[in-house]
């Protein structure tokens, strides 16, 4: 009996020994994970914020493009209110509004296309980065929105070709604008002025929603090092009291192992005197009885 209570105290104390190595381990390893989460993380934010702050510099240059393009359409507003009945007097302000059109006015919208590529394209990948970071528990940044970045794309491509079509008209129906039907451009004009407005409404909204993505990256960015400390510290607390417990195990184990009393430490020692003598008689069985005669 008391060999196999030494075996199963062994076993105990191999398996104390092998948790309690392990738990120091964990707390050991708790610091060096944090750590590279740390260099992680804040590296995944930091590239979020630099493409953030693109796009806030791409959209900048957007506007400005459009501001550009309102001008242009402006003039050529007033250019049409200076039109005559003559054929030869309004031929020099056609072909001003043809090259306007075609010379400025386009270059500048393939400019604002080419932005707006550029600006899909980076806003695609702060997505992915801020998704991962809300995939953490309890940290939410916004994450832009790409319906209203798609229809002024959309948007834009639409001013192209009105562009275009203006162009057409004023070279395949100059007679007609020529005798007073100046609405054949100030109608377009006024529809192209339209949709740049709103197009200009849009980026200032899109603005104004990056920069609150822009203040949650950069919020989340300066806790990390605290956050990632605190998780830490709780998570060695608690495999410190299990590495601890371990150890109380062990003792125990070992206390059972040298035969002493599992809660005073002190060793069994047998027992003397007429209680130790009953104890003897009980387990040898009853005594044989002698008579003599």
């Amino acid at each position: 009996m008391n060999s196999l209570k030494r075996v199963a105290a062994a076993v105990v104390m191999a398996i104390s020994i092998l948790v309690l190595l392990a738990g120091l381990a964990g707390i050991a390893g708790v610091w060096i994970v944090r750590g590279q989460l740390d260099a992680q993380l804040t590296a995944v934010v930091t590239a979020a914020e630099t493409r953030a702050g693109a796009i806030q510099r791409q959209l900048t240059l957007l506007d400005s493009a459009l501001t550009q393009v309102r001008d242009q359409v402006t003039t050529i507003e007033e250019e049409v209110e200076g039109f005559g009945t003559d054929l030869e007097q309004n031929r020099p302000l056609l072909a001003a509004i043809s090259d306007k059109l075609g010379l400025d006015l386009s270059p500048l919208v393939e400019r604002a296309r080419q932005i707006m590529a550029s600006v899909r394209e980076t806003v695609t990948a702060v997505n992915a980065a801020v998704e991962a970071v809300n995939a953490i528990p309890f940290i939410s940044v916004p994450v832009p929105e790409l319906e209203g970045l798609n229809k002024l794309s959309d948007d834009i491509e639409g001013f192209r070709t009105e562009v275009q079509n203006l162009r057409t008209t004023i070279e395949q129906r100059r007679t007609e604008i020529v005798q007073g039907a100046v609405s054949l451009i100030t109608t377009p004009t006024s529809q192209i002025g339209s949709v740049l407005d709103e197009m200009q409404g849009t980026v200032s909204g899109y603005r104004g929603e990056l920069q609150a993505v822009q203040d949650g990256l950069s919020s989340f960015n300066a806790s990390i090092s605290s956050r990632l400390t605190w998780v830490a510290i709780i998570l060695s607390l608690v495999l410190l009291w299990f590495a601890f417990s371990q150890a109380a195990v062990l003792v125990l184990a070992w206390r059972a192992f040298s035969g002493q009393d599992l809660l005073t430490g002190v060793p069994h020692e047998p027992a003397t005197g007429p209680q130790a003598r009953l104890e003897e008689e009980k387990t040898q069985g009853p005594a044989e009885i002698i008579t003599t005669e």
